[in-house]
């Protein structure tokens, strides 16, 4: 009897494993573009974000390259983008009309096995044809016809016994309605001819006038990519009955303090976000007083934005004389992007480039940083593994640095001087992510490393390791792989502060995670210790100066401080030493 309970055991594991995974295949139509001797790719946030990871085929030649990957069922949708190559720099910019909020980023539902439409290489739909969304304003109505909002056209025949519905899921008063047209299909070719309807029958149409119509009907030019109607300067949905926006757009003035960049781009400093599709060298800031703040005003229609500033014209420092984008830490991001508001009254966003506040705090001197990672758990890629974050040149897997394990204790090691600002974000990879040959992404393996308390989360719904340096060598503690514990399960040791070997406090903070107060306890010292609290940004919170006595606990009260991850620093005129506390 027992063969028979271990066999349905073991079948129980089998249907469980198959369970965890669904069957997604993508399809990209490549005729309309030269395809790289790389390959074509798909990368996303399945499988870490890995240009190189994911390749697709087409086995029946006929220009449309596909895969089929198993995605966890953990994830209810995706994100995702095509490459013609296997780098980021050729990946495909999905546009506005179907791409996920905020990004250029493809996304979709997935529930099951799934198969995805085939669609052309940057682009909505297939090759050919263009997906349009059509959105109109309907805020300065008096009144919304009980049967809805809906529209009619040249591409819909101008069929009067079929009017096309139009919805406002999110109830802020701009009715949507998207559709694929085929432009060689349209009198005169490529051209669309349409009005909106507060109904659903002729009488009802609207008859606008101005640039934007031809006797009381709309016009659109399909340009080739797929698009969005909408106002081309701010951005805003047409107002019912007119060829203008139902809100005026606010004035926003950003505004960057520079000043603690060892260098500024030969291309400029430039602002992009959500307000203008994330496109960076469109919007540049200007320094005429040579007073290392850059600030520039836009337009900018009311709502809710995030944004990011970039030293040069390109994310990552990507393209010759650019530096990098900021990553400022968690306390003014979301998601790891800075966010404004803009409502009827114009705006000033003003901050330190990489840091929280307007004014700057001068970055640390640069120093050696050492980086460990104990891969016991793990089978190490046969192409080693690497750390990479916003502190290489270039940014993140363009500069990878390779670790080693020289005596083969399975934690790996690389020694970088950093420079710059004092906070920053990094991540490990098991295999080279750049430019191929990567095992994965390092993942947190439970939460992830914003919630676990060593990192904040990124833009691709994921996470990154943070750190706060002081501005001497450092070695940091060796963390498990994808973990915020080390591999026995237990917090990480101090990030060690050093100026000698020889000068090494012996430092203790207990409790760790602490509430209203903690206790330090100093080994290998006598006299006058300075203790100092860091947040994130940088900014001292903390300071007292006591003398004390080798193996003497002191207690430091920590009330008023908001919960979060901090660095406390204890020093002497000759000894130095930093770790991580955690305030709950």
């Amino acid at each position: 009897m027992k063969k028979v309970y271990t066999l349905l055991a073991v079948l129980s594991l089998v249907w469980a494993a198959q369970a965890q995974s669904h069957a997604v295949t993508f399809s990209v139509d490549m005729n309309n573009e030269t395809v790289a001797s790389e390959g074509v790719h798909v990368a996303g946030n399945f499988q870490g974000w890995d240009p190189a990871g994911t390749m697709l085929s087409d086995d029946d030649m006929d220009g449309v390259y596909e895969v089929t990957y198993d995605v966890s069922d953990t994830l209810a949708s995706i994100q995702y983008k095509f490459l013609n190559g296997n780098a980021w720099g050729v990946d495909e910019a999905c546009p506005e009309a179907c791409a996920f909020p905020g990004s250029t980023d493809r996304f979709a539902e997935i529930e099951g096995d799934t198969v995805l439409a085939v669609v052309c290489f940057g682009a909505c739909a297939g090759c050919g044809v263009t997906t349009v969304t059509f959105q109109i304003d309907m805020s300065q109505e008096e009144a919304i016809n009980p049967v809805g909002v809906h529209m009619n056209g040249n591409f819909n025949g101008w069929d009067g016994t079929n009017f096309l519905m139009m919805d406002d899921a999110d109830g802020d008063m701009i009715y949507t309605y998207t559709t694929q047209i085929d432009g060689a299909a349209l009198d005169p070719v490529d051209t669309l001819q349409f009005k909106f309807v507060n109904g659903n029958a002729w009488g009802f149409d609207e008859n606008p006038e101005g640039e934007c119509a031809d006797n009381g009907n709309r016009m659109m030019v399909l340009t080739g990519g797929d698009m969005i109607y909408q106002l081309e300067e701010t951005g805003q949905a047409y107002c019912y009955n007119t060829c203008g926006s139902c809100v005026s757009p606010s004035q926003v003035t950003f505004r960057v303090d520079m000043s603690t960049q060892a260098e500024v781009s030969v291309n400029g400093v430039c602002v992009a976000g959500s307000f203008q599709g994330w496109t960076p060298g469109v919007d540049f800031l200007t320094d005429d007083d040579g007073d290392m703040v850059y600030e520039a005003t836009i337009d900018v229609a009311p709502g809710d934005y995030e944004f990011k500033f970039i030293n040069g014209n390109n994310w990552g420092g990507d393209g010759d004389g650019n530096i990098d984008n900021e990553n400022p830490p968690a306390d003014c991001t979301s998601n790891g992007n800075r966010t404004f508001t803009v409502g009827d009254e114009a705006v000033t966003v003003e901050y330190c480039y990489n840091q929280c506040s307007a004014s700057c705090v001068p970055d640390p001197d640069p120093a050696p940083i050492t980086f460990k990672i104990d891969m016991a758990n793990e089978t190490v890629s046969e192409n080693g593994v690497w750390l990479m974050g916003n502190i290489t040149s270039p940014q993140w897997q363009a500069g990878a640095l390779a670790m080693s394990d020289a005596d083969g204790d399975n934690v790996y090691e690389v020694t970088y001087e950093v420079s710059g600002s004092a906070f920053f974000e990094y991540r490990y990879c098991n295999g080279d992510p750049y430019p191929g040959g990567a095992v994965d992404n390092e993942v947190a393996e439970v939460g992830d490393f914003a919630t676990e308390g060593c990192g904040q989360a990124n833009p691709f719904g994921e996470s990154n390791r943070t750190h706060v340096r002081s501005g001497l060598p450092e070695v940091l503690g060796a963390y498990c792989y994808g973990s915020c514990l080390d591999c026995n399960g237990d917090t990480v040791g101090t990030v060690i502060g050093i100026e000698e070997v020889q000068d090494l406090i012996g430092l203790e903070a207990f409790p760790n995670p602490a509430r209203d107060a903690v206790n330090l306890r100093v080994n290998g010292m006598d006299g006058l210790l300075q203790v100092r609290l860091f947040d994130l940004a940088g900014k001292q919170v903390l300071v007292n100066r006591q003398v004390i006595q080798s193996g003497a606990v002191v207690t430091y009260p920590l009330s008023g401080l908001r919960s979060g991850i901090y660095v406390l620093e204890a020093s002497s005129s000759t000894q130095r030493a930093t770790l991580r506390l955690t305030v709950e």
